[in-house]
């Protein structure tokens, strides 16, 4: 056991050098395991830029769980990279790591938040992942990636009215935060299941044995009833071979909430998302 120090002194506490996992101390791998990350992150690397895809996540929380799942210098994989939250937390994190985006835009923009924030200009790759994944060499030691939520970039937010305090009716939709991210991304369910049915098979064969994968998945709410797209994204990844360890919760206390009906039918406001945890054994 040795005692570590971060930059400005302070004792992180004591790391066990047979830990094969991480580079983590005792005391940050408790807090690692929490099944709840209770967390705000801060609207930093050019938030308002990175924004403009809607769907972005925070580098605080990909740096977080590349730390938990990786040591210094290990490759890190994302497949479905979008502005590059998780390129982003790599280099926070002392990790090389792999981008692939099928929507060149988003890719410029990972490229300008670099450029203003100085950072290293990770590898990015342009394309649909299903094909680029074959050109790949592995290994890789970490799967992050932020999967599209089935077409919750095109679906509705409301098709009903809604009445504020001393404010006439309005009818049609409330404005949402999310832009289609691909002009191919509205499909039916089974069709985006099979999507990440391709996806993940493609991973599984680049990730090391016993490699993580961190798959971040909302549920949503949609024609009168709940999906629980996290279950069925975990069902599909374990029948093609991942095998599932846990399902992290990541509520984001700073959310706002949203009232969608009142007086005539329940429906959640969501503050949480799932993050997946899936082993290469």
């Amino acid at each position: 056991m040795i005692e570590l120090f971060d930059g400005a002194g302070a004792s992180r506490g004591h790391y066990d050098e047979r830990n094969r996992l991480n580079d983590l101390t005792g005391r940050e791998w408790v807090y690692a395991t929490r099944s709840v990350i209770a967390k705000s992150y801060p609207p930093s690397f050019q938030f308002e830029l990175r924004n403009q895809h809607g769907g972005q996540k925070p580098p605080e929380l990909c740096a977080d769980l590349i730390r938990t799942f990786t040591k210094a210098g290990q490759r890190v994989l994302d497949p479905f990279m979008g502005v590059g939250g998780t390129l982003i937390g790599a280099s926070m994190s002392d990790r090389d790591a792999i981008g692939i985006e099928i929507e060149p835009r988003w890719v410029d923009i990972y490229r300008e938040v670099c450029a203003r924030e100085g950072l290293q200009h990770l590898t990015t790759l342009v394309g649909d992942c299903r094909e680029v994944l074959t050109t790949i060499e592995g290994p890789v030691d970490f799967l992050l990636t932020d999967v599209p939520f089935w077409n919750m970039d095109t679906a509705k937010r409301s098709n009903g009215k809604f009445k504020r305090v001393g404010q006439p009716v309005a009818d049609g939709t409330l404005r949402k935060a999310l832009r289609p991210f691909h002009p191919s991304s509205a499909q039916d369910k089974e069709t985006w299941l099979e999507l990440m049915r391709e996806v993940f098979t493609a991973c599984r064969s680049l990730v090391r044995p016993n490699g993580y994968a961190a798959v971040m998945i909302g549920d949503m709410y949609q024609d009168g009833r709940y999906h629980m797209l996290s279950a069925d994204l975990a069902s599909c990844l374990q029948d093609i071979g991942w095998t599932l360890k846990a399902n992290l919760i990541w509520y984001d206390v700073s959310k706002q909430l949203h009232l969608y009906a009142y007086r005539y039918a329940f429906i959640p406001s969501m503050m949480h998302q799932n993050i997946l945890i899936l082993r290469n054994e």
